[in-house]
């Protein structure tokens, strides 16, 4: 009969300690639901689609921002960026640096320059392609001047005042 007491108490220690693993997986397995529940009240499951829905349209956004750059990019190489004018009085008899040459040139350094020659006679006008810095036509000092200026300038931004004043 003490066999059976000891072999019963045992039994009700074991039943104890497994009441206690019990509920001590009841605490552990509502922390984890708290846990894994979103601020929204969302799963984790849910919150993850979510989560990964936004990352796609992200990403999908990302692509077309690198698109519409690179596309940018090819159109601002080839648009008229660099401009010089350089004036000058080409005859001795005439008043003042009326004539002048103006070089618009793009990223390549390709363009043209309009060159504006004014004498007592009257004004004569001049259009000369320019590829790659170089004229296909003979270019005059002033031409030539106003495509190097032009092919140097360094391209600044407006200062804080003059955006403050423009605005």
């Amino acid at each position: 009969m003490g066999l059976t007491i000891a072999a019963l108490l045992l039994a009700v220690v074991a039943l104890a300690g497994c009441g206690l693993a019990l509920s001590r997986l009841r605490q552990l397995s509502s922390r984890m639901e708290q846990a894994l529940q979103a601020s929204t009240g969302q799963s984790l499951e849910a919150t993850l689609a979510n989560h990964h829905k936004h990352v796609t349209q992200v990403d999908d956004r990302l692509a077309e921002l690198e698109k519409n750059y690179a596309d940018l990019v090819i159109t601002n190489s080839v648009a008229s960026q660099k401009i010089s004018v350089v004036r000058y009085n080409p005859f001795g008899d005439t008043g003042g640096d009326q004539s002048f040459s103006l070089a618009v040139l793009d990223g390549h350094n390709s363009g043209y320059v309009l060159t504006s020659i004014h004498g007592r006679q009257g004004t004569r006008v001049y259009l000369k392609p320019i590829d790659y810095g170089k004229g296909k036509h003979s270019l005059s000092d002033e031409e030539a001047q106003a495509i190097q200026q032009a092919i140097h300038r360094i391209p600044t931004l407006p200062s804080q005042n003059e955006q403050e004043t423009n605005s």
